[in-house]
């Protein structure tokens, strides 16, 4: 009920990275496919996306956003000029963690499935913090620690996946 979705949608584990991380590396991705992220992403999820990029010749698109900014037309443009017909994946962090910066989810996850590219989303530092439903965000997949804003205890994580992308992980 607090996440908004069906029960079926969604998976218990220790935290985000564990959520994020098996996103990653179970989606059939391929040589030459290409993923886009920020180089504000969480260490962890740039690290296992560098595996898939030495282990299966994925290519990592970076966004590099200068620093923090209000205009979100501006933070979308970053992450959608980078699409091209080889994107399979946008990493989206709702709240980079280093600089509080909100990231315009659903903007940039509506252009994405405009183009058939999936979103996995960053929620570490976003839910139960922010007011948002997860569908609310029109991702495909979503990770999240609930030991940080929701106070739950340490070692408890959730892994949001859209009931029609299930099977693709």
């Amino acid at each position: 009920e607090l996440a908004g979705c069906s029960p079926e949608e969604i998976a218990t584990n220790r935290n985000s990275t564990e959520a994020i991380e098996t996103v990653i590396f179970g989606l059939n991705l391929k040589k030459g496919d290409e993923v886009v992220m920020n180089t504000w992403d969480y260490p962890s999820m740039r690290n296992a996306l560098k595996f898939r990029e030495k282990r299966d010749g994925i290519k990592i698109v970076w966004v590099e956003m200068p620093g923090p900014s209000e205009n979100a037309d501006e933070i979308a443009k970053l992450y959608t000029d980078k699409f091209t017909d080889k994107t399979r994946l946008v990493l989206l962090t709702h709240v980079i963690n280093y600089i509080g910066q909100v990231i315009p989810v659903r903007q940039i996850a509506d252009a994405a499935r405009q183009r058939g590219i999936l979103s996995l989303v960053d929620g570490a530092h976003s839910f139960a913090h922010l007011d948002f439903k997860i569908p609310d965000l029109g991702c495909d997949f979503f990770g999240t620690s609930l030991h940080k804003w929701l106070c739950a205890p340490f070692g408890n994580g959730l892994l949001y996946m859209r009931k029609d992308k299930i099977a693709s992980v």
